[in-house]
């Protein structure tokens, strides 16, 4: 649920990379030095178009046609879980992509193309989106940066469900959602009540599915496999590394005990945001409030990166860049 792309090449630091990873390495670093400033201007400016585009586009299409919006996120989510796979599976970080940010995307999926009527997942969907992993912008510090594709696709991840329930809700496709206009009274006004119950008891049971496959997965069945390859989970990342809440909780707890702090630490999270969803369903102002706040907070944190780190880090890979075209004429 955070944007790996801050871990750099620490990332693999678990374990002795094999051939294969020491061969990419190696490609990897010739052909960055190979890139002149030049170069590396117009690949950064071409990704900065891009990013640009794909944030204006989705504000124009919330606006021109809310209830379609959900095509275009299903376009967009399609493209950059490919992309992120393909990416994540090079650097050996594809243990991520079981995170839980993951599970609720597809359960939005599911929801809008396999069972687009269900009041259940309508709700369910809606926690998840609307809490934890709108919240998630704050907690992990999603960064609105335009030529990264990696903090790109971590803010639409998080971002881009959240506006989907927004139109869900408030700009529904009556053709394809909710009930059928010939629906009794009872059975719409239901549909369209959400106690905290809905909200934050029952998607927890969803919840609890997940964190048992997650726990299952990481903890006992891929376990040794993780730990010899080095591989890097979630978990991994917010015990040891990171400063925060997870990290100074881990410290303090026998380190065969943290697996379930952490995820009972998760869950709490996940409850508490989804609270705020039962506000959003019950107030436009309210709803509309959060996503534009979200917004901005992944923007401040992209403003953040661009003038603290990112300037710093461009022009040492400039100057790089000019050692190495200088050495070589």
């Amino acid at each position: 649920m955070f944007d790996v792309g801050e871990l750099g090449d620490s990332a693999g630091k678990g374990g002795s990379p094999g051939a294969k990873q020491r061969l990419q390495a190696a490609l990897a670093a010739r052909l960055r030095g190979r890139m002149s400033p030049r170069r590396i201007l117009l690949r950064d400016k071409l990704a900065f178009l891009l990013g640009s585009c794909q944030l204006w586009s989705v504000a124009y299409w919330l606006g021109w046609s809310p209830s379609t919006f959900y095509k275009m996120y299903t376009a967009q989510v399609l493209v950059l879980l490919a992309a992120r796979w393909a990416l994540y599976r090079a650097k050996r970080w594809h243990y991520y992509l079981l995170d839980f940010c993951y599970f609720a995307n597809l359960l939005l999926l599911g929801h809008l193309w396999v069972a687009p009527r269900s009041a259940l997942l309508s709700k369910v969907t809606h926690a998840f989106n609307t809490g934890p992993l709108a919240w998630s912008t704050v907690a992990f510090r999603n960064s609105m940066v335009y030529h990264d594709l990696d903090k790109v696709t971590s803010v639409f991840l998080h971002l881009g469900p959240a506006c989907v329930s927004w139109t869900l809700l408030w700009h529904p496709d009556s053709s394809r959602f909710g009930l059928p206009p010939d629906a009794p009274a009872a059975e719409r006004q239901a549909w369209d009540s959400a106690t905290l119950m809905q909200l934050v008891g029952v998607p927890l049971l969803f919840y609890a599915a997940w964190a048992v496959a997650y726990y299952l997965k990481i903890f006992v069945v891929s376990a040794e496999r993780i730990r010899q390859r080095g591989y890097v989970t979630l978990f991994t990342y917010v015990t040891t590394t990171t400063k925060g809440v997870y990290a100074a909780i881990a410290k303090r707890v026998p380190r065969q005990y943290r697996p379930q702090v952490y995820l009972f630490l998760h869950m709490c999270f996940c409850a508490t945001t989804a609270a705020f969803s039962w506000l959003a369903w019950r107030s436009f102002a309210l709803h509309t409030g959060l996503l534009a706040a979200m917004g901005a907070v992944s923007m401040w944190h992209g403003a953040s990166y661009y003038f603290e780190v990112f300037a710093k880090r461009y022009l040492a890979e400039l100057a790089k860049g000019s050692s190495a075209d200088e050495a070589a004429q």
